[in-house]
């Protein structure tokens, strides 16, 4: 993995994935300077997903995508946008949920814990039960957060049953349409060399 973290773009959608990256490392400096020191750690820890798929190699535009939504979803605490703006956090937790099961199943199938899913015209029932699984569990982990913060770290961060609940849906909801779309984020990088293959799901 740290071969391929360090071996340089060769393609447009891999360097448009790295200039994502950068805009996350930026953003850090920009929320020590105008916020708050909690607004700073919260985008210092989406730094982890934003390096995350160039570690694990993911096609460029799984990379792209995964890292824009993990830095929309701390800045969109950042600036207060889950309670100023109507649905925003359905749509957050639909599309980011759904990202990070596809992720961490990735991450799982580089590490040979799970089967790679390439090898099949389209995902068999177990990966879409394991992707959905993941994203639920990605979504308790989520509210869990953000309870510890209203708790012990800033009284201001919303935290409520429904909104708990709404949240577990749609990120439930994004995982299992991530699952269903599986075969296509977890498929390997071209310019990335395979790494051993895992056997699939039969």
């Amino acid at each position: 993995m740290i071969e391929t973290f360090l071996r340089p773009p060769r393609s447009l959608g891999e360097y448009l994935a790295d200039v994502v990256r950068v805009v996350g490392v930026l953003s850090v400096t920009a929320a020590a300077v105008w916020w708050q020191l909690a607004d700073v750690a919260v985008v210092a820890l989406a730094l982890i997903g934003v390096f995350l798929p160039r570690f694990l190699g993911a096609r460029p535009a799984f990379d792209a995508a995964f890292t824009i939504a993990v830095l929309v979803a701390s800045w969109s605490s950042v600036l207060d946008l889950y309670r100023s703006v109507v649905g925003w956090d359905v749509v957050v937790h639909f599309f980011t949920n759904g990202l990070i099961a596809a992720m961490a199943y990735l991450l799982l199938a580089r590490l040979g814990v799970l089967p790679a899913v390439i090898d099949s015209r389209y995902p068999t029932v177990a990966a879409i039960g394991i992707t959905t699984t993941l994203g639920f569990t990605a979504g308790v982990v989520w509210e869990f957060v953000e309870w510890a913060g209203h708790t012990f770290v800033d009284e201001t961060i919303f935290v409520a049953y429904a909104d708990t609940i709404g949240d577990l849906a749609a990120g439930g909801a994004g995982s299992l349409l991530a699952g269903l779309a599986l075969r296509f984020l977890t498929a390997h990088n071209r310019s990335v060399a395979s790494p051993r293959r895992t056997p699939t799901f039969g």
